[in-house]
């Protein structure tokens, strides 16, 4: 047996329980395959996380599932140390972030409801490899505001959102350098750009190298809003947009805090499986009931970046609107139940 501390998700995660669940943790390891490099910090196209099932005592054998999907590149520890950890009874934000999926799911799978019953998912972004026919794709399925990976080449990268900010005037950009490049480098290139696409731009994210610390006054570059998401728990400054991801972040303590300093927020997926990918729309949907005013356009469709699987299929083609599977919890019932567990 063992026991981990765990958000009370009842609460929305402002104090914390604890919980006991059986000897048993299954597990299930996944390989999604996407069909870019997914930032300009990865090269790779397979891309390996686990999903844990675990029951839960209280709730008369109910299992809940979560999902676990590390991003070494962005420091988080590899697959298979997160899952020794977990066997030990250890911890990282990945593990408690899966924990609390599964301690909420297990309880509404066992009162047979979904987690999403009176609730409105936020509309999302389109995240997109750079790629013309991807942007098509989007605007044709009626996304109006688009993130783009940047940093691994801005000499070419430039260009290409020249042209398409010329052929879809209607976009609106969010752009994401992952800390590969420096302030004045990206300064450089965005006030190369006329005044008209600058308007466009909705934000730049961790727009500076992982080597240097963001101005704690500086809130934007060229007019262009800042955005902050590496360490955002720990960042201090003046930038204006918060990105959160429920994979790794104690969603309900940082809400609080970007509410007092008037910041927006954006809520994210972890580029991560189905399963995480709507536990992450679930806490958006809790976000935007509790501070509908400060919950932007979030980030939560991500799973066209990958290879199609049984779970995938379930959310449909990417659009704005998050499609809820149906079931129980956060559904999947189907697809859950027919994996093979370890």
């Amino acid at each position: 047996s063992a026991f981990w501390f765990v958000p009370d998700l009842a609460s929305g995660h402002s104090k914390h329980t604890l919980l006991y669940v059986s000897e048993s943790v299954d597990i299930h390891c996944y390989t999604l395959r996407s069909r870019a490099p997914m930032n300009a910090q990865s090269v790779r196209h397979e891309h390996h996380g686990a999903l844990i099932r675990i029951k839960h005592q209280g709730k008369r054998g109910a299992y809940g599932y979560g999902c676990i999907h590390p991003w070494p590149e962005l420091g988080d520890a590899p697959l298979e140390r997160q899952l020794e950890m977990l066997k030990q009874g250890g911890s990282s934000p990945l593990i408690r972030a899966a924990l609390a999926c599964a301690e909420a799911d297990a309880s509404a799978r066992f009162e047979g409801v979904s987690l999403f019953a009176d609730l409105k998912v936020p509309r999302s972004h389109a995240t997109l490899p750079m790629n013309e026919a991807d942007f098509q794709v989007a605007v044709d399925a009626g996304f109006d505001v688009v993130k783009v990976k940047l940093g691994r080449d801005l000499k070419q990268e430039s260009p290409f959102v020249l042209e398409q900010a010329a052929r879809y005037p209607q976009l609106r950009w969010r752009m994401d350098f992952n800390g590969t490049q420096s302030l004045t480098h990206i300064e450089r290139m965005v006030s190369g750009w006329d005044g008209s696409l600058r308007s466009k731009i909705d934000f730049l994210e961790d727009a500076y190298s992982s080597d240097e610390s963001l101005p704690v006054h500086l809130a934007e570059i060229c007019g262009v809003p800042l955005a902050v998401d590496r360490d955002i728990d720990q960042r201090q400054g003046a930038f204006q947009v918060a990105v959160i991801k429920p994979a790794v972040n104690e969603v309900q303590a940082l809400l609080e805090r970007f509410h007092r300093e008037r910041k927006r927020v954006v809520m994210t997926s972890y580029m991560d499986h189905p399963l995480g990918q709507s536990y992450a729309a679930w806490q958006a949907a809790l976000a935007a009931k509790a501070y509908p005013d400060l919950i932007d356009t979030c980030g939560l469709i991500t799973h066209g970046l990958f290879e199609p699987n049984e779970f995938t299929k379930v959310l449909g083609s990417p659009c704005p609107e998050y499609k809820i599977s149906d079931g129980s919890g956060l559904g999947y019932d189907n697809e859950l139940s027919s994996l093979p567990w370890k």
